[in-house]
């Protein structure tokens, strides 16, 4: 997957921050849904633009679930799968001192251009290395 490709056509189409973590988690597992990523709208920019927890976190959060949560009756999440979104959780507020949007970009949406592709950037990372830390990817 070209990430930068990605994110920089999805960025064209419109689509925000906890959109794009979310895509990033289902290009990984080589699957579409639209509904899914739809849904993640309403966590962008800091839940609709209301200054909330970043898209970036919530959409990580959300992607990391994807992958270790539990989608059916009979079905069990991951052993480590809250210990896995916690660190990721953990990881974020270390690395920004914040968990939301306003503070990341400095209470102004103008920001989001130049602050948000970085931020987006390094929570695909962090993502990655958990899924690959606790085996749920291949290398």
């Amino acid at each position: 997957m070209d990430f930068d490709k990605m994110v920089f056509e999805m960025r064209r189409q419109g689509f925000k921050c906890a959109q794009i973590m979310v895509r990033v988690a289902l290009e990984i597992d080589g699957k579409e849904n639209t509904d899914l990523i739809r849904a993640m709208s309403g966590l962008n920019t800091g839940m609709a633009e209301t200054g909330g927890a970043c898209g970036v976190l919530t959409g990580g959060a959300a992607a990391l679930g994807y992958f270790t949560g539990r989608g059916e009756p009979d079905e069990l999440p991951h052993e480590y799968a809250m210990e896995i979104v916690a660190a990721y959780v953990n990881w974020f507020r270390e690395t920004y001192g914040t968990d939301t949007c306003y503070g990341l970009i400095d209470g102004d949406f103008s920001n989001c251009p130049t602050v948000c592709p970085g931020v987006i950037q390094a929570g695909y990372e962090k993502l990655i290395d958990l899924l690959w830390e606790y085996e749920i990817i291949e290398t």
